[in-house]
């Protein structure tokens, strides 16, 4: 299976699990902490051994599952994964709900790389600015990379905005060549 039929298959599992929530007046965001959880629990080697593993039953899975403690939603939402032989697509679904989640709460991510730790008055001030930008609410997720040299590296709803010295930098350097 491809890339993009692996999305569009896992991205279906979320809107599923997501319209499901949403009729029985569950709050998503505890199924996609929940969900996270468990993906946190799968990437253990000793579980992922096992869990991953080809010759691992679908009923042994299940009880692995079981065994998580997660909500009853959630739980039959992992065994209807299992059952369908779609636990590989467990990290993409997550993603996807995530992102439902997100626009339902009117809520988007802003990824932030700085060269240095910014100060929170200056992260206060961002959020600020991107959120009159977005008409939405805004979370911060920051990333230190010294190798950018300075400036910040902001990307928000699929667009990047490049303001590192080192893009500057390579933009100038083609401004040269050309």
């Amino acid at each position: 299976m491809s890339m993009t039929k692996h999305s569009q298959v896992a991205k279906r599992y979320a809107e599923a699990l997501f319209a499901t929530i949403v009729a029985s007046d569950h709050a998503p965001a505890s199924i996609s902490e929940e969900i996270q959880q468990v993906i946190s629990i799968l990437e253990d080697s000793k579980v992922h051994s096992v869990f991953h593993h080809p010759k691992t039953a679908k009923k042994r899975k299940g009880e692995l599952v079981k065994l998580m403690n997660v909500s009853p939603i959630t739980e039959s939402f992992l065994l209807l994964v299992v059952e369908k032989s779609r636990e590989g697509l467990l990290p993409s679904i997550a993603y996807h709900f995530e992102q439902l989640v997100l626009e339902a709460q009117q809520t988007t991510i802003a990824e932030i790389v700085s060269a240095i730790p910014l100060a929170a008055e200056t992260l206060e001030n961002l959020t600020g600015r991107l959120q009159k930008l977005t008409n939405k609410t805004v979370r911060l997720a920051t990333k230190i990379d010294p190798s950018i040299g300075g400036g910040l590296i902001i990307k928000l709803d699929g667009k990047v905005i490049d303001g590192s010295i080192s893009h500057t930098l390579t933009q100038f350097r083609q401004s040269l060549v050309n």
